[in-house]
């Protein structure tokens, strides 16, 4: 007696398939994703900006002061991250999904990358940092070495580019949510995508 095949799943359990055309949210958890996707995420990029603001006023009021130069290198450091984490989170906090079109890599395989924009932000973000710590900064003490002045720029462009890539590790609630509606439609199927083939005699 043969054994018995393999019910098919049950319709509530089977993955949905998107066609060509599905351009629009479809599933219950994707259009909540879109809707989380669909506004700026003014927390996000607002609490970038007042890390920015912060880091000005401490760096001017006091870290400028500070006898040791140890605690005076934090001032440019503090202000290239929050800085680089303002434009690449502000960029990133941008509506990225509309209840009429939510993206998604075709079958084939996604032709779009992410890293362009974020290298291109973040050699904006080292570039600008230091100068962005100078211009709040005011004249600069006399009795500063050079070494020093020095370092305030690498320090300052360093972590510009650092805080520019953090908002990648840590990503705003727009940003998230489109990546995961990317996910969901890249693995359609239990397991991820599948590959198949035939053979025809």
């Amino acid at each position: 007696m043969d054994a018995p095949s393999a019910l098919p799943p049950a319709p509530h359990e089977a993955p949905y398939v998107y066609a060509a055309t599905d351009l629009r949210p479809r599933q219950t958890r994707e259009i909540e994703l879109c809707e989380a996707a669909s506004h700026f995420d003014w927390k996000y990029a607002g609490a970038f900006a007042l890390g920015f603001a912060g880091s000005v006023y401490l760096n001017i009021d006091y870290l400028k002061h500070t006898g040791e130069t140890g605690l005076r290198l934090l001032g440019p450091g503090l202000v290239g991250f929050t800085w680089g984490g303002f434009l690449s989170g502000g960029y990133l906090s941008l509506p990225k999904c509309d209840p009429m079109w939510a993206y998604g890599a075709p079958p084939e395989g996604n032709i779009r990358a992410a890293w362009p924009i974020a290298t291109a932000i973040a050699v904006i973000a080292g570039v600008t940092a230091p100068i962005m710590d100078y211009t709040f900064l005011g004249p600069v003490k006399l009795w500063w070495p050079v070494e020093e002045r020095s370092a305030r720029v690498f320090i300052g462009a360093g972590t510009g580019v650092l805080g520019a890539l953090f908002p990648y590790i840590l990503p705003p609630r727009t940003w998230a949510a489109a990546k995961e509606i990317e996910r969901m439609r890249v693995q359609g199927t239990p397991g991820g995508a599948q590959v198949s083939y035939f053979v025809a005699f």
